[in-house]
C-alpha cells in the first residue's frame, strides 16, 4: 500500500511542479534576453545602465550617470527603444487613473518638459497580452522610479 501511495504522491507533484518550473525558466529566459538586447543597444548609445527594470511590456532603465532614462516595449525592443534626457525635463510625477474608489486602471510616471509630455505604464488594466501584475504592486514600482528619476532633472 505504501508503495501505491509515494508513487501516486510523485506524479501528482510532478504534475504540479513541472509546470511550473517550465513557467519560471521560460519567464526568466525571455527576462534575461530583454536586458541582454537593451544592454547592447545602450552600449552602442555610450549608456551605462545602473538601474534596470522590466514592468510588464515596458523595459526602463537608467543611467545615473548620464542622466538618461531608457524606455522601450519587450516585443520591439530597437524599434521602441528610446532615450531621455532627464536634464530637459522640469518634472516627473506618479500618475493613475482610477476606475471607482478601489480599482486602479492605469499606473505609471508622466514626464514633463516644455516641450515633451511622456507616459510610461506600469499597469494597464484593459491590457490582455501584457504580464499581469497586481496594480498596487505596479504602483510601488512606479513610486520607486519616479524617486530615483527626480534628484536627476534639470534644476527649476
Amino acid at each position: 500500500m505504501e508503495t501505491s501511495s509515494v508513487i501516486i504522491d510523485i506524479i501528482l507533484l510532478s504534475i504540479i511542479i513541472v509546470p511550473l518550473a517550465f513557467l519560471v525558466i521560460y519567464t526568466t529566459r525571455g527576462e534575461n534576453k530583454a536586458k541582454m538586447r537593451l544592454e547592447r543597444l545602450c552600449k552602442e548609445k555610450g549608456i551605462k545602465l545602473s538601474a534596470f527594470e522590466i514592468n510588464g511590456d515596458t523595459l526602463l532603465g537608467l543611467d545615473t550617470e548620464g542622466k538618461k532614462l531608457i524606455t522601450s516595449h519587450r516585443k520591439d525592443i530597437e524599434k521602441e527603444f528610446q532615450v531621455i534626457d532627464l536634464q530637459e525635463l522640469k518634472e516627473c510625477r506618479l500618475k493613475t487613473i482610477k476606475l471607482s474608489k478601489h480599482t486602479l486602471d492605469w499606473v505609471g510616471l508622466e514626464l514633463l518638459s516644455a516641450t515633451i509630455k511622456k507616459d510610461i505604464p506600469f499597469y494597464l488594466e484593459e491590457d490582455e497580452e501584457s504580464p499581469s501584475t497586481d496594480s498596487l504592486v505596479c504602483l510601488q514600482r512606479a513610486t520607486k522610479w519616479e524617486k530615483m528619476i527626480k534628484p536627476l532633472l534639470k534644476a527649476s
